[in-house]
């Protein structure tokens, strides 16, 4: 498990405009997998603000893109309201605003689903952001649906179902 000296450590090289773009990506990654680990632990949230503190404080606009990734992709819901922040920050280039959008529809929380229909129905923003909400709009609609939760209780059956197969076939074997 990842001590908070060390998530310290990540955050510092992470948000620290001196180090060179591959140690922030690297430190990136690291808090990225201490972010999304389940069960989380004591960590994961320290991880997700540190990766968050980069999102605000960051000059780049691709470092930022792949914060705002990184932060879709550990499937906690702690990472929601930075990421609510940025898709509701005109002045943030449309690019993280995008991503920030994806990665809400990505984590999947209903809690999300007010603000990406704002954003996808507002003829004032970005043709992009209102295109990548519409998108995570579905997603997040589809995810919490009966239709899908029919069709993961199938693919739980046929997956079982092959398992079961595969045993008695190599039982008698």
């Amino acid at each position: 498990m990842a001590s908070p000296e060390t998530i310290a450590a990540l955050r510092q090289t992470l948000t620290s405009e001196s180090e060179p773009l591959a140690r922030r990506y690297r430190a990136l990654f690291s808090l990225k997998h201490v972010a999304s680990l389940q069960p989380p632990t004591d960590a994961t949230e320290p991880a997700i603000e540190a990766i968050a503190a980069a999102l605000f404080t960051s000059s780049s606009e691709l470092l930022k893109h792949e914060l705002a990734y990184c932060l879709g992709q550990s499937r906690q819901k702690a990472a929601v309201p930075y990421l609510r922040r940025v898709l509701e920050n005109r002045s943030e280039h449309a690019m993280c605003r995008h991503e920030a959008a994806e990665a809400l529809g990505a984590l999947g929380f209903k809690e999300s689903l007010d603000i990406l229909k704002e954003k996808r129905d507002d003829p004032t923003e970005p043709v992009e952001v209102r295109e990548t909400c519409d998108i995570a709009v579905d997603r997040i609609e589809w995810e919490t649906s009966e239709g899908s939760r029919k069709e993961n209780l199938k693919k739980r059956l046929v997956f079982s179902s092959s398992v079961l197969m595969t045993v008695v076939g190599e039982v008698k074997g």
